[in-house]
């Protein structure tokens, strides 16, 4: 564990294993050991690394809101795989980290081994109430913190569900509360909001040359259509549907993500 120079800010991130690397984003206001199962689930045969998104977590928190925005965030990868000698990795992530690791696969194919998305493209419909609620949760974790924003996460399904989990809602609840308010609002504002919709890449989608899994849960559904979208669309895709309600598959129910995991990784061999 430690930190890296990364596109001019210092990011923490943490390290298992030897062999094929595998890199891992987490989600708004998640941290890095959202992959602590996944790292111990590879490690023996694959350099598993997950790393604290730029104002999240351990990492540095730039203080401009010009700071944040999803190309910035894709530059971020792309500078940990510099600062660690990384020439190609399987890239993944959650939600933002999903859209983030979609993002490097589309500007830096010859980078990628392979691309893992869970629970991807919040955003992508019912796009004016995205924006609309989105300028509110940004507004409330600036001027009233993260118990406020957290509060008014509680009223999407799948988020409710995750932290009415007794096995995984303390944990996730108290990664968000750690997060820095401002960091998150900025976060929001300029990644969140202003990031392409998945239906928007649909074209360059149709050009990826890149094998992906697409992970989701039927009940999460801000990402069922743009998921299955995907999939339409990309050429080497592999849809994954796991059998749970909230936002975070892979904590509900790690078992069954790893095993989708382990499948895919294993025709890439």
């Amino acid at each position: 564990m430690g930190n890296v120079l990364a596109n001019g800010v210092r990011i923490w991130y943490e390290e298992q294993g030897k062999g094929p690397a595998m890199l891992w984003a987490h989600g708004l206001g998640g941290t890095l050991h959202e992959w602590d199962e996944t790292m111990a689930f590879f490690q023996e045969r694959y350099r598993v690394i997950a790393y604290d998104a730029r104002g999240h977590g351990r990492s540095e928190i730039p203080d401009s809101p010009e700071a944040y925005s999803q190309d910035i965030m894709v530059q971020d990868m792309l500078g940990i795989m510099d600062a660690l000698d990384i020439p190609k990795a399987i890239v993944g992530g959650h939600s933002m980290g999903a859209n983030v690791a979609l993002n490097f696969a589309l500007q830096h194919p010859d980078r990628c081994l392979g691309v893992i998305t869970v629970g991807i493209g919040s955003g992508s419909t019912n796009r004016q109430w995205y924006q609309d609620w989105h300028d509110k949760l940004a507004n409330l974790a600036e001027k009233k913190g993260m118990a406020a924003f957290l509060a008014e996460m509680k009223n999407l399904p799948a988020w409710q569900s995750a932290l009415l989990n007794p096995k995984i809602g303390p944990r996730i609840r108290q990664e968000v509360l750690d997060n820095s308010p401002r960091a998150i609002a900025h976060t929001i504002r300029g990644v969140q909001k202003k990031r392409p919709t998945i239906f928007e890449l649909g074209p360059r989608l149709e050009n990826l040359d890149v094998a992906a899994l697409i992970v989701f849960s039927e009940f999460d559904t801000l990402v069922v259509e743009c998921s299955r979208f995907m999939v339409q669309c990309m050429p080497r895709a592999t849809l994954e549907l796991i059998p749970t309600k909230s936002h975070w598959v892979h904590l509900e129910k790690p078992q069954i993500f790893l095993e989708a995991v382990e499948r895919f990784l294993s025709k890439l061999t």
